[in-house]
């Protein structure tokens, strides 16, 4: 049986009882909440920043409190940008191994080890040893299942797919069965966890929510004089995203409304999808990737925000452009906290024709628009109000009280 948590409960405060280990941008605002409730003992990450220094990559900012929780490494950050930059093979084991490594190195005290990505088997081990409780935090698809979402896809598109490192996606589906729990964010991603074997007792469904929602909720949109209807695509250009279907879509859509619609693409192009943007269709347009205060503005002021990714663990685009007031149309498979018909609509993944249908019927009827967009405000307003942090303690509370 799957834990699904009751935000009503109130989570107790306690000493500093959490180790965490993941990622800055991913993990921060989880931080920030479980530092003020003073449960955070250690955070083992990138580095991060409070905005003053020498050293200052903009997806390390934090609170300025976060920055004097231990845990914080240089090191890793230092050797994946310059992995990165020599463009080596699999540069993500220059930064993931060496924090795994050095998180394993420490042994705070602490009753939960809360882990994120592949940087904590190491360390989950000797935590187990020690007694604590071992939490695997999955925020995206494992491997097999990923594999089954987009082989074929990229066949037919005459590539192979590939994870960026076998050993680290290895890595993961082995913390996913080593630890105690399993926190997942999405249905769809339960669905993936229990494919690959994990025992549904260890799942906990507790959705999260994108950090520039909050901003998104408290703005406007503004008023427009024109009757152009504004459709937007937020994200990697790449064939995992599904923009083939979303490019053959547009094609219809553009011929039967002419002029009344515009396509808009934000994001980095990836090299399986570059030549997809040499001859775009009419009405379409590819910005590139741009500053998140221009992201922002861009869905405040579209009318449909379309996303048939083929694999997610929970897209955080799609979270953002309901918190904008922006009628949704994407896949089960992105793994949004969409509900069908009432705050967007589910298309099947990999059927332009869906798309078409979905994104026309949103054009033809302003009131189910607004009405969707209006539920969808609402219901990521109250995902807001009752607290990605509180989930989580109350996660921990419940695995404590099972644990002993």
């Amino acid at each position: 049986m799957i834990t699904i948590l009751k935000p009503a409960q109130t989570p107790r405060q306690s000493a500093p009882d959490i180790w965490m280990i993941g990622r800055v941008d991913q993990f921060a605002v989880l931080a920030a909440h479980l530092a003020q409730n003073n449960r955070l003992a250690r955070w083992d990450s990138f580095w991060r920043h409070d905005g003053t220094g020498v050293i200052c990559p903009a997806p390390r900012k934090v609170a300025p409190a976060l920055t004097d929780i231990p845990g914080r490494h240089l090191i890793p950050d230092l050797l994946g940008k310059a992995a990165r930059t020599l463009n080596l093979p699999a540069h993500n084991l220059y930064s993931d191994i060496p924090l795994s490594l050095l998180a394993a190195s420490h042994l705070p005290r602490a009753r939960i080890l809360h882990g994120q990505g592949n940087y904590s088997l190491p360390a989950m081990r000797r935590a187990k040893k020690h007694g604590m409780i071992t939490i695997s935090d999955v925020t995206g698809q494992l491997a097999p299942i990923r594999q089954n979402q987009l082989a074929d896809e990229y066949n037919a598109h005459g590539r192979t797919y590939r994870e960026i490192s076998s050993f680290l996606a290895r890595r993961r589906v082995a913390e996913a069965h080593f630890a105690d729990a399993v926190f997942a964010p999405s249905d769809t991603l339960i669905d993936g966890l229990l494919t690959c074997g994990i025992a549904p007792r260890k799942i906990f469904h507790i959705p999260f929510i994108a950090p520039l929602c909050q901003t998104l909720l408290e703005t406007a949109r503004p008023e427009r004089c024109d009757t152009l209807i504004r459709l937007l695509y937020v994200g990697n250009i790449s064939i995992a995203k599904g923009i083939p279907f979303l490019l053959d879509a547009w094609q219809s859509l553009h011929a039967a409304f002419h002029g009344r619609v515009s396509l808009t693409l934000i994001g980095p192009a990836q090299p399986c999808a570059k030549g997809m943007l040499q001859n775009l269709p009419s009405g379409c347009r590819w910005r590139g990737a741009v500053p998140r205060a221009e992201v922002a503005k861009q869905f405040l002021d579209t009318d449909i925000f379309v996303f048939p990714s083929l694999s997610e663990g929970s897209s955080l685009a799609t979270m953002e452009a309901m918190a904008a007031g922006c009628a949704v149309v994407t896949t089960y498979d992105a793994g949004s906290p969409v509900i069908h018909q009432i705050s967007g609509l589910i298309v099947p993944p990999r059927d332009p024709g869906a798309i078409t249908d979905a994104v026309s019927a949103l054009i033809q009827t302003p009131t189910m628009r607004q009405n969707i967009a209006q539920a969808a405000r609402s219901q990521i307003r109250h995902a807001l109000e009752t607290g990605y942090g509180n989930r989580v303690e109350l996660a921990y509370e419940q695995l404590l009280s099972r644990h002993g």
